[in-house]
């Protein structure tokens, strides 16, 4: 450093308050960078600070402005004068402030170069991408982790759940059944419809039926000769047997004959399976009295007066016959006698295939046979198998005969905790039995239900009755009730 009393030292200090003075801080930065100062600066600057002194606080700001430019003309001045011009002690002095300024710019460098260091640096587009595609896969994790924990808590209720479960034994196999009721009563049914049909028809062309007939009873008169052969008799049919399909007897190829010019098709089926005229191989008696026969002298005889009833007559007889034919088309499709009767223990879900009349057959001499429309409501509404509905009755209720059952209308044990409690009854057993089932179909057979086991007689068994061996009862009484078809 410069002493105090050297000339440029005292220049500097001189010039560094006509700077402050002047309100130009940057004039001491610009003579820093000076590498020396000349002697005609001392004496222009010294008349720059009498000027201010002597100024004060009145020297107004355009003197102030001009002044700052004075000194930087005399910078600029100083700069362009030769080194050579300068005293050895004074360049000496020069190059250490030189030095000293360039160690502070290189400060101020390594500072800046460290606050650089610091601060972050702006990222690329691809490294944007890295960055977000590695918080995505944080996500997918722990998404994935949140997962697997959801999974062993659902396997370990699971596990419970198969812990707390009672073990049940009890039959599995699955009954099938071709019913041979079914297929009689439909068969049967099929019959009626087409004489229903035919007596329709028998309404609306009355006057060339009763002629044709008339011609058909003639005939018959003449086929039999000299014996005297009642009506009856010659018109009595017995069935055929599966493998006779020949048409043989002389009454038969008449009824054929008959059944094609009035349009019967109930004549003709009656001829293409019995055989008629058969009064010399059977006696009468046997023959009226057989199950197995039909006897057309009524019938025909009915088509003869149809013919005779008045328009008003004719009319009535056909709504009333309307009516018949629906019923009995409904009866025949609600039968499927050609689909198997089922009941299987491990899917109570799967129907029945049953019938009215089938189910009552099947409670026949029971206090349940009244019940056979409510069994078969309960597999139509709610699904569920109508032999497992009536396996549940017959062993809660024992066949209908309990105090529940007669008093309390509850044939199935509904809501029946103990033999102390009162159970939720129904008004009737019809609403019980259908109430069983909606609970059945809601809660025990169908995956979420509060009570759901699987859809078998094991897995009602587990919530139903508090004791391992209901659902052995229950099969086997639905196995004795399969038995009847």
């Amino acid at each position: 450093m410069c002493k105090k009393d050297h000339p440029v030292t005292k220049e500097y200090t001189r010039i560094k308050l006509i700077s402050r003075r002047l309100r130009f801080p940057g004039f001491l930065d610009l003579l820093k960078k000076s590498e020396f100062i000349s002697e005609s600066c001392k004496i222009m600057t010294a008349d720059v600070s009498w000027v201010i002194y002597k100024g004060g606080i009145i020297v107004n700001k355009a003197l102030r402005k001009a002044a700052g430019v004075l000194c930087m003309v005399i910078l600029t001045l100083s700069v362009s004068v030769p080194a050579y011009a300068v005293e050895p002690d004074k360049a000496k002095d020069t190059a250490e402030t030189s030095s000293s300024s360039a160690s502070e710019t290189e400060t101020e460098a390594t500072t800046e170069e460290q606050t650089a260091a610091q601060e972050p640096k702006p990222t690329t587009a691809s490294e944007k991408a890295a960055t977000e595609k590695k918080g995505d896969k944080a996500k997918t994790e722990k998404v994935h982790n949140k997962k697997k924990k959801s999974k062993k808590k659902l396997k370990k209720k699971k596990d419970k759940k198969k812990e707390k479960e009672k073990k049940i034994v009890a039959p599995e196999e699955s009954v099938s059944v071709r019913s041979e009721t079914a297929l009689a009563r439909e068969e049967k049914l099929k019959r009626q419809l087409l004489r229903e049909e035919s007596l329709e028809q028998s309404l609306i062309h009355a006057d060339k039926l009763k002629e044709e007939i008339q011609k058909f009873y003639q005939a018959l008169n003449e086929q039999s000769g000299s014996v005297a052969i009642p009506g009856v008799v010659a018109l009595t049919g017995v069935k055929k047997d599966v493998n006779d399909t020949q048409i043989g007897h002389r009454v038969n190829h008449l009824l054929l004959e008959l059944s094609v010019k009035t349009k019967n098709g109930y004549l003709k089926d009656i001829a293409e399976n019995y055989n008629f005229d058969v009064a010399g191989e059977v006696k009468v008696a046997d023959v009226i009295e057989d199950e197995e026969t039909i006897q057309l002298k009524q019938y025909l005889d009915q088509q003869i007066l149809n013919c005779d009833k008045t328009q008003e007559q004719r009319l009535k007889e056909l709504k009333k016959s309307g009516k018949k034919i629906r019923s009995l088309k409904k009866q025949i499709k609600e039968l499927k006698a050609d689909k198997p009767r089922v009941f299987d223990p491990m899917n109570l879900l799967k129907k029945s295939n049953l019938s009215v009349e089938e189910i009552r057959l099947m409670l026949k001499g029971s206090a349940l046979e009244e019940q056979a429309p409510a069994f078969y409501k309960c597999e139509k509404k709610y699904g569920v198998n109508a032999v497992a509905v009536m396996g549940i009755a017959i062993h809660e209720s024992a066949w209908g005969t309990s105090r529940r059952a007669r008093e309390d209308h509850n044939l199935t044990g509904y809501g029946v905790t103990s033999d102390s409690a009162k159970g939720i009854n129904a008004p009737t057993k019809e609403e019980n039995l259908l109430m069983t089932a909606k609970l059945l179909k809601e809660k025990y057979l169908v995956k979420g239900g509060a009570y759901y086991h699987g859809p078998t007689v094991k897995g009602v068994n587990q919530c139903y009755c508090v004791g391992n061996t209901w659902a052995g009862y229950v099969t086997n009484r639905c196995y004795e009730i399969m038995k009847r078809l």
